[in-house]
C-alpha cells in the first residue's frame, strides 16, 4: 500500500487539518465533538453500521443494562450539545434529584429523603447514543464511516507520528483478497472501548503495549424491562437495594426510562450471576436485603426478555507510561473501564473529552500525547482507587493488592456509609464524589472527619448479622465469605 505522508500533502495543499476518531459510540462521539473545534474535518470510524433510531446494537452488547450519567455528566453533555437534556426529557426521559427521587438501602440504612441538586437523567442507552449522534451529525465537520474496522497505524517516514490509519470491511468476502484502505490522518484517536486493539497496533509499528492493571470480583448483571404497577404505592422513582460485603453479595435498581417503562437490574459478585430465566430472576429478587424491589416488579407487566452480562473487570492501560507515538492518543474506555455496576464510564469520559480540548488549545490545535494521557491518567485515578478498592473488598476479587493504605480506606469509607442514614450533610458529599463534582478529598472534610472520629472512637452499638441476609447467601460463596478474615 502505497501513500504520501501527512506531512508531505499538508505541504503540498492537499488535504486539510484531517482527525479520525476510532470508535463511533458515546465516548467517540463526544471526542468528535471536541475534536471539531480544531481540525477542518473529523473522521468516526465505527464497525457497526448504526440505526437509524434508539434501537440496541452488536457492538454496544451491554446496552440493554442499566446506565447512569451523573450529574457533571449531564453537564459536559450540554456544554458540549446545548439543548440535548431538553431533547431526552421530550424523548420521555426523567430529570430526577438523588436525594428526594433516589431511594438506597446502605448497608447501614436507608439514605435520607431530601433535595439535594444533584440531578441525573434517566434514559435508556440507545436512546442516549442517538440523541448524542442526531446533534453530532448537524456539525458538518464530522464525516462517519460505517462498517469498517481499523487493521493498524500508519506511520509517517521518521516512525515518530501517527500519520493515518489501515481501515478495511468488517463484513467481507472471506475468500476474497484483504483489500485496506489508508486514511490519513494528523491525529488519531482510540474510543472503541472495553476491547480496544490499540496495543495491538502500536506493537506492530514498534512502539509499547502499554501496562495492563485487571481488577475482577466476578461481578454479573440480569436486566429486564417492565411496564410499571400505577397503583403501587412508593416513596421513590429509583428503588437501589445495594449489596453489604461481605455476607451479602446481592444487589438490584429500578429506574424510570422513557416509554413509561421500568428498568430493572439485579446483580450479584463472587460469581454469584443472577439467573436469566423469569422465575430465577425473580427469585434472586426475592433475596435482595430487602424486599420492596421484589414487591415492586411481582405484579409489573415485563416487555422483554432477561438480559445477562458478565463481562464486569476493571481495566486500566497506563498509556501515559508508554513510548507512544505523537498524534495517537486513546481514552474512555480504550484506557480505563470501570466494572460497569459503578456507573461510571460515560461521566469520566466527558471529562477526558473536556481534557483533550484543552490540551488541544495549549499546543495551538496540536496534540502533546504525553501530557494528554498524563491528564486522563489522573482524572481516572481517584474513581479506579474508590471502584478497585470496593471490589476488593470480596475476598474472591483477582488482581490488585489489599495494602496498608487500602484497609484505611474501606474502614474510612465503612464508617462514612454507616452515617449516611443519619447525616443528610455526609449523604450530599459523599452523593458530590459518586456525581464527579467533588474529588474523593471531599470525603475528608473536617465536617465529616469530625463525625467518623466520633462514630468511630465512640460509644459503639452491637451489630448483629440478619440471620434472613446470611441464609440468603448462595451455598457456592459460603466458603469464599469464610476466608474473608484470612484475606483480610
Amino acid at each position: 500500500m502505497q501513500d504520501r505522508s501527512w506531512r508531505q500533502q499538508r505541504q503540498e495543499g492537499v488535504v486539510d487539518r484531517h482527525a479520525v476518531v476510532v470508535g463511533g459510540s458515546i465516548g467517540g462521539m463526544l471526542a468528535a465533538r471536541v475534536l471539531a473545534d480544531h481540525f477542518d474535518q473529523v473522521t468516526v470510524v465505527e464497525r457497526d453500521q448504526l440505526p437509524e433510531g434508539s434501537e440496541n446494537r452488536p457492538g454496544v452488547p451491554q446496552a440493554r443494562h442499566l446506565h447512569f450519567l451523573f450529574k457533571r455528566g449531564l453537564m459536559v453533555a450540554e456544554e458540549l450539545f446545548p439543548g440535548i437534556t431538553a431533547d431526552l426529557q421530550e424523548a420521555g426521559s426523567h430529570l430526577l434529584d438523588q436525594g428526594s427521587d433516589f431511594r438506597i438501602l446502605y448497608r447501614s440504612g436507608w439514605s435520607p429523603r431530601k433535595e439535594i441538586g444533584l440531578e441525573f437523567c434517566t434514559f435508556t442507552r440507545p436512546l442516549f447514543e442517538a440523541t448524542v449522534r442526531r446533534h453530532l451529525m448537524t456539525n458538518p465537520k464530522v464525516l462517519l464511516r460505517q462498517g469498517f474496522e481499523v487493521a493498524g497505524l500508519e506511520l509517517d517516514e521518521d516512525k515518530a507520528r501517527v500519520a493515518g490509519v489501515r481501515l478495511r470491511p468488517r463484513h467481507r468476502d472471506p475468500n476474497a483478497p484483504v483489500e485496506e484502505e489508508l486514511l490519513a490522518a494528523e491525529l488519531v484517536v482510540d474510543a472503541s472501548g472495553r476491547g480496544s486493539k490499540a496495543p495491538d497496533w502500536l506493537e506492530a509499528v514498534g512502539y509499547e503495549r502499554p501496562e495492563e492493571m485487571v481488577v475482577d470480583a466476578f461481578w454479573g448483571y440480569a436486566t429486564r424491562l417492565y411496564e410499571p404497577v400505577e397503583e403501587y404505592k412508593k416513596e421513590w422513582k429509583t428503588l437501589f437495594i445495594m449489596n453489604r460485603p461481605p455476607y451479602q453479595p446481592r444487589a438490584g435498581i429500578i429506574q424510570p426510562v422513557e416509554g413509561n417503562r421500568w428498568i430493572v437490574t439485579i446483580a450479584g459478585v463472587m460469581h454469584d450471576y443472577p439467573p436469566t430465566d423469569e422465575d430465577g430472576f425473580l427469585q434472586f429478587a426475592r433475596s435482595l436485603s430487602s424486599p420492596e424491589l421484589y414487591r415492586a416488579i411481582q405484579k409489573a407487566r415485563p416487555l422483554s426478555k432477561v438480559w445477562g452480562y458478565r463481562r464486569t473487570e476493571n481495566r486500566l492501560r497506563s498509556y501515559e507510561k508508554a513510548r507512544l507515538p505523537q498524534g495517537f492518543a486513546a481514552l474512555g474506555d480504550s484506557v480505563c473501564a470501570f466494572n460497569p455496576v459503578y456507573g461510571l464510564g460515560m461521566t469520566l469520559t466527558g471529562l477526558e473529552a473536556l481534557e483533550l480540548g484543552k490540551c488541544l488549545s495549549h499546543g495551538r490545535g496540536t496534540l502533546d500525547t504525553r501530557r494528554f494521557q498524563k491528564r486522563v491518567s489522573k482524572l481516572v485515578a481517584g474513581p479506579w482507587a474508590l471502584t478497585t478498592g470496593e471490589d476488593l473488598r470480596w475476598p474472591t476479587t483477582q488482581g490488585g493488592k489489599i495494602t496498608a493504605k487500602l484497609k484505611l480506606m474501606h474502614w474510612y469509607i465503612e464508617q462514612v456509609i454507616r452515617l449516611i442514614p443519619q447525616s443528610e450533610d455526609v449523604f450530599r458529599r459523599f452523593q458530590e464524589v459518586n456525581h464527579m463534582m467533588k474529588s474523593p478529598a471531599a470525603l475528608f472534610h473536617p465536617s465529616v472527619l469530625r463525625r467518623v472520629l466520633r462514630q468511630a472512637f465512640g460509644p459503639r452499638p452491637v451489630y448483629a448479622r440478619p440471620k434472613e441476609a446470611a441464609a440468603r447467601v448462595p451455598a457456592s460463596t459460603a466458603t469464599a465469605t469464610s476466608t474473608v478474615a484470612i484475606r483480610r
